[in-house]
């Protein structure tokens, strides 16, 4: 548990470094995946594990790999549009459609904290864009949208992942570099369909770029991927809980971003919904 832990803290300035990396989103998700795979490649050579990255671990690798893929064309545009911390917040509310999931296809049992948790969410998340939803901009309507469809695709990338460790029997790390590898490619496939210039423009894109990949990326989902097999799905989500906490904090203190009291109100109600919402039933 406490790998996963150190894994959200890591990945929780993911988007802090897409900002920073000024290039198009899905190419810096190309760059993210693709130098994350590399770095995890390479600890699997020296380990000589790469003989388990076998064409049954490929198979259900492309599984999660793609909703993984569409997890990023979400946020990394939702990032662009609404900024660092919100755009993660969005996203995160993966747990309260990672317990639906549970309870209505894996017949979990629907606890009453799950049944508050529901209606808290959405008054959280009324309150952080609800409210002032007339004042925002199309774009910025736009991204709140791009946040709550990474939403449903990470939740659904969590479960494939986890459902696809259990089927190829493979180490966790051969399984994170195959699903990381696909993943890149595919964005990078988006990115030239979308006609996206791969140029890093300067040393500080460069850098963010490199940390994004082999620090965000490499470390931290190793750690994630490593630790989800030995954790009940619905506290992985909570654990999970501190990238967008996280996140919003490193958008306040590094981007300056503007904040209210109703906003925070709601953001605090949208933590509050998200542990609720992970304490679904016991499994």
């Amino acid at each position: 548990m406490t790998g996963l832990i150190i894994g959200a803290i890591i990945i929780s300035f993911s988007s802090v470094m897409v900002k920073l990396a000024h290039v198009p989103p899905d190419v810096a998700g190309f760059y993210r995946l693709v130098g994350g795979a590399i770095g995890m490649g390479i600890i699997l050579w020296r380990q000589n594990k790469l003989k388990q990255l076998t064409p049954h671990v490929w198979k259900w690798a492309f599984l999660a790999a793609f909703f993984f893929a569409l997890d990023f064309v979400g946020w990394h545009r939702s990032i662009f549009l609404v900024g660092p911390g919100l755009s993660t917040m969005l996203a995160n509310f993966q747990v309260i459609i990672l317990a639906i999931v549970s309870i209505t296809f894996l017949k979990e049992k629907v606890s009453r904290p799950f049944l508050i948790a529901v209606p808290m969410a959405l008054v959280g998340l009324y309150l952080m864009v609800g409210v002032s939803w007339n004042t925002f901009t199309p774009e910025y309507q736009l991204g709140v949208g791009f946040g709550l469809f990474a939403a449903v695709a990470y939740a659904l990338y969590l479960l494939s992942l986890k459902y696809s460790l259990t089927k190829a029997g493979a180490d966790p790390l051969a399984m994170a570099g195959a699903v990381a590898l696909l993943t890149g490619l595919m964005l990078g496939t988006l990115a030239v369909a979308q006609s996206e210039s791969f140029i890093i423009p300067d040393t500080q894109s460069l850098l963010a770029l490199t940390a994004l990949a082999l620090i965000c990326h490499a470390t931290g989902w190793y750690l994630i991927t490593r630790g989800i097999q030995q954790v009940r799905t619905s506290l992985v989500g909570l654990i999970l809980l501190l990238q967008p906490t996280l996140s919003y904090v490193w958008d306040i203190l590094f981007f300056e971003k503007p904040t209210n009291a109703v906003e925070l109100t709601g953001v605090g109600m949208a933590l509050v919904a998200i542990y609720l919402g992970s304490l679904k039933g016991d499994d």
